[in-house]
């Protein structure tokens, strides 16, 4: 079996409604997991993302840990972490390459990379201000530049300090400054393969996955103010809905390896 089609899950949900149309359409692969995932996992307002049903990890086999969801753009946790919040982040239609991506899509992918940059970090490495934190965002095009689903998408592998200890409940506001020391400059070698996302994979632990992800997704939310610019993310008419007068909203097992 080739590296790819051992991505792709072995059930579809139960309420999948793929048609033949849907399979010849160049905008969804039945063979590419990623589709899979985003037809799965319909857009879902990132104010209610945190505990919705509507991302239910195991509507898959093998379960996937979708952070975010919209009109244009998916992420979801690595099935094979570099690192502790190893996260994808890919257009929701079928596109091999970047130069393949439309504008609006494109432009939402922008808008979502720092989004889910920030809301990972907050989340993973929660007692290092964004500011001194390290991480990759990597992106290949292409067998040759090791890209291995031919679906566009982008690595988020944050980089934790060396003996950085992940710390056993999450705070809510970053202190100003790190206690850990910062990173070295690796040599060329190892920086080489930091740069292109290369290192020591290991299986994402689903438990921790189930707790991580809604972690991210409340971080995401939080980081979503009603009042500001969710509509240039495209998040949907719930977040307005989900709103009052005054601003305020109302209130196991995962990803994929590539």
């Amino acid at each position: 079996m080739d590296e790819v089609a051992s991505l792709i899950p072995e059930q579809l949900p139960r309420s999948s409604n793929i048609t033949n149309n849907s399979q010849q359409n160049s905008d969804y692969k039945p063979s590419c997991p990623f589709c899979v995932i985003a037809h799965t996992f319909q857009p879902v307002s990132a104010l209610s993302a945190p505990n919705s049903p509507a991302l239910e990890s195991t509507k898959l086999d093998p379960p996937s840990f979708v952070l975010f969801s919209s009109e244009h753009v998916i992420a979801f946790l690595d099935i094979m972490p570099l690192t502790r919040g190893h996260v994808l982040i890919a257009p929701r239609k079928h596109r091999v390459k970047i130069g393949d991506l439309s504008g609006d899509e494109s432009a939402q992918i922008g808008r979502v990379l720092p989004l889910v940059a920030r809301s990972v970090l907050k989340s993973v490495l929660p007692d290092i201000p964004h500011d001194e934190v390290d991480y990759n965002i990597v992106q290949n095009n292409g067998p040759g530049a090791a890209q291995v689903v031919p679906h566009v998408h982008f690595h988020l592998i944050p980089r934790p300090p060396l003996n950085y200890t992940y710390p056993a409940r999450v705070s809510k506001a970053p202190p100003k400054h790190s206690s850990y020391l910062p990173n070295e400059q690796p040599n060329a070698r190892a920086r080489n393969a930091i740069m292109f996302g290369r290192g020591q994979r290991q299986d994402l632990d689903y438990d921790e996955a189930e707790v991580l992800v809604e972690e991210i997704r409340q971080a995401i939310k939080d980081e979503c103010d009603p009042a500001s610019a969710l509509d240039s993310l495209n998040l949907g008419s719930e977040d307005q809905a989900a709103s009052d007068s005054h601003g305020e909203t109302k209130n196991r097992k995962g990803g994929w390896k590539v």
